[in-house]
């Protein structure tokens, strides 16, 4: 991953030209000057594909009057921006806007000014739930989409997103787990501290299905992936209720899985068993809570550890 920028006024405009060609994000928390906008906007132009985010607590930037020297921004964050209560101003970026990210704030926002957006394929979204669905249907080529801490399927009862490709819910709630079987296009799936998510088994109708991230779940035993021929690489993590000899046996039916992480405290070594000499598995890290169990699952596997997420999405 890139670094962050946090950019202050006085800027130092050599300085930040030659971070930006590393960046992922720039960012700042105080109003810069106008000289200051103008140098960040005109630096940002030649890296369209860095992301501008702005955060804090300062009631003038809350006001997002300072846009009007971004017309031409397409990525753009105000999560953590806490004073913000109004989404009207984001009308000053550009229409071609792909990326947003509505992250938190202090009160919940009405997202209906961002509807006027059409060509989002990025989006994330943390606890605003009013116009959230007119907003995903304001936009069907969504291709990534983050949402956090809602009630996903009484938010969104219907998902009608053709294009979508990866989909993060994190924290929040999942009351019926056959939501998910209504997006067939996902190649990258994470669940993460989803509450009332118990049962898995709609996960393995997403035949599409690349990468699958799951932690902190009330999963007791994961389901039969043998039908999940595109899955490669699955994390199960801060998997507490994994403790069954056969809890991973349903994974070990993925046909061409290659990476595997487990951090499951009470999950004993047998539950490795079915992954020796699995045909195509050829990275794992395991973390089973204690070191002598570690010792004794890399005994057992004998395999090199999993790339990181970042070198693992990048080669994907």
């Amino acid at each position: 991953m890139g670094c962050v920028v946090e950019v202050r006024s006085p800027v130092d405009v050599a300085q930040l030209r030659a971070r930006l060609g590393d960046a992922d994000v720039v960012q700042f928390q105080e109003p810069l000057t106008e000289a200051g906008y103008r140098s960040v906007a005109a630096l940002l132009g030649d890296h369209p594909l860095v992301l501008l985010r702005v955060y804090g607590f300062d009631g003038d930037l809350a006001t997002l009057r300072f846009l009007r020297w971004f017309p031409h921004v397409r990525r753009f964050s105000v999560a953590n921006l806490w004073h913000l209560t109004d989404l009207t101003p984001l009308n000053q970026l550009s229409a071609e806007a792909e990326f947003l990210d509505i992250g938190e704030t202090r009160n919940h926002l009405d997202l209906a000014p961002v509807s006027q957006f059409r060509r989002l394929r990025r989006l994330r979204v943390v606890e605003h739930r009013r116009g959230l669905s007119e907003l995903l249907y304001a936009n069907p080529g969504l291709r990534e989409l983050s949402l956090w801490r809602l009630a996903v399927d009484h938010v969104l009862p219907v998902m009608a997103l053709p294009d979508l490709q990866a989909l993060a819910l994190t924290l929040g709630s999942l009351t019926n787990s056959d939501w998910l079987t209504q997006i067939t296009t996902l190649r990258y799936l994470a669940l993460r501290r989803v509450r009332k998510l118990s049962d898995l088994s709609s996960v393995t109708h997403l035949r599409a299905l690349h990468w699958l991230w799951l932690e902190t779940l009330t999963v007791g035993r994961l389901p039969d992936f043998g039908s999940n021929t595109q899955l490669t690489r699955a994390e199960c993590l801060g998997m507490r209720h994994l403790r069954h000899p056969a809890a991973l046996q349903g994974l070990a039916a993925a046909p061409q899985l290659r990476e595997l992480l487990v951090a499951a405290p009470h999950l004993p070594v047998d539950a490795l068993i079915p992954f020796v000499d699995h045909p195509t598995l050829e990275r794992a890290g395991i973390v089973l809570g204690s070191q002598q169990r570690a010792r004794d699952v890399d005994d057992l596997l004998r395999l090199p550890p999993p790339r990181s997420d970042t070198q693992f999405a990048r080669d994907a």
